[in-house]
């Protein structure tokens, strides 16, 4: 459902139009409910991990490492590491770093060392490298993470050919969240309706994305049946 189809289904469900609905509320209230929308996803997803389908890059970030460094910061578009990946010193293949806690004993008596890392620590917006690297090198730090939902802007509004990110059977939770939350707020008697049409909806989108684990094999197994 392309975003010029949500905002007609938006001034049809809550009986507006462009004056008693203006455009920069809207967006507002779209993008809260596109929001909204992703956090269902994330906590339903399974081990195929969500990412919105208008990124044009894969969630994976790389850098390179630097002797003597211990920290090095994400952007905060981040919302979840998936996994951390170093590549040793003069090596072609990435090792898989362990996460911990400095707070556990055993990461907190091996602080100071340097060498290879072989875990890390997430501290505020920064991933901390234990031990701490002892050489240089490009590109071998990488990190696979999830970000949220590519919002809509203002210009995409014009155009109205943007689609929201997530399975399209489901774009219509977006018009009527933004109509049921309209509605509350100018005391309307559709909002009941709406509320219920949501949660069908809500229940349906998470059965369907904690399901989605491609690369797992269905058997089917005969099941035995005794003649007499």
């Amino acid at each position: 459902m392309p975003i010029a189809d949500i905002i007609s289904d938006i001034y049809f469900k809550t009986k507006t139009n462009s004056a008693d609905y203006p455009a920069a509320d809207m967006l507002i209230h779209i993008n809260r409910a596109y929001n909204d929308v992703v956090s269902q996803i994330l906590s339903a997803d399974g081990r195929w991990q969500w990412d919105d389908d208008n990124q044009s890059d894969f969630s994976i970030a790389t850098t390179a490492l630097v002797s003597s460094q211990k920290d090095y910061s994400m952007a905060v578009s981040h919302l979840k590491i998936l996994r951390v990946e170093l590549l040793p010193n003069g090596e072609t293949d990435y090792i898989k770093l362990d996460p911990k806690d400095e707070a556990d004993e055993s990461l907190a008596m091996d602080t100071s060392s340097t060498g290879t890392p072989a875990w890390y620590d997430l501290v505020g917006g920064s991933i901390f490298l234990y031990p701490t690297p002892d050489y240089s090198q490009a590109s071998s730090l990488k990190v696979y993470f999830q970000r949220g939902p590519d919002e809509f802007t203002s210009g995409q509004v014009t155009t109205g050919t943007k689609k929201p990110g997530f399975a399209s059977l489901f774009h219509a939770l977006i018009p009527l969240k933004v109509s049921f939350n309209y509605c509350v707020a100018n005391g309307l008697p559709m909002a009941n309706g709406y509320l219920q049409e949501i949660l069908r909806m809500e229940k349906e989108l998470k059965a369907f994305y904690g399901k989605r684990d491609k690369d797992d094999r269905s058997i089917m197994r005969g099941k035995r049946i005794l003649y007499i």
